[in-house]
């Protein structure tokens, strides 16, 4: 009988998933992300730290292909105005919510 011993079956479960974790110690001790602090890798399942770590190799960098504002126009990252059309409405110019003009992405003068 599973329960004989008085405890709740929360707690058992929770035993459970513990004696689990700690005979896959070593390998979940094998994969190790840079930013990560300890405590955060040991309450971490080796599962889900590979995941995070594919992803995140997977994830397309935020930097550009290229400097030259006509490449980019073209590629559709900015718009004719050289503010950029996804994310935050910075220009590419001033790198600021403002163009040269002082007006927003909107037109508006801020």
């Amino acid at each position: 009988m599973a329960n004989s011993h008085g405890l709740t079956s929360r707690i058992v479960k929770k035993q459970a998933a513990s004696r689990k974790q700690a005979k896959n110690k070593k390998a979940s001790y094998q994969v190790y992300m840079w930013n990560e602090n300890p405590q955060t890798r040991k309450n971490q399942s080796y599962k889900s730290r590979t995941h995070y770590f594919e992803n995140k190799q997977n994830f397309p960098k935020k930097k550009l292909d290229t400097k030259n504002p006509q490449t980019l126009i073209e590629q559709w990252i900015l718009d004719e105005r050289w503010f950029f059309k996804t994310g935050k409405k910075k220009n590419f110019i001033t790198w600021s919510m403002v163009d040269a003009k002082g007006l927003d992405f909107y037109g508006m003068p801020r």
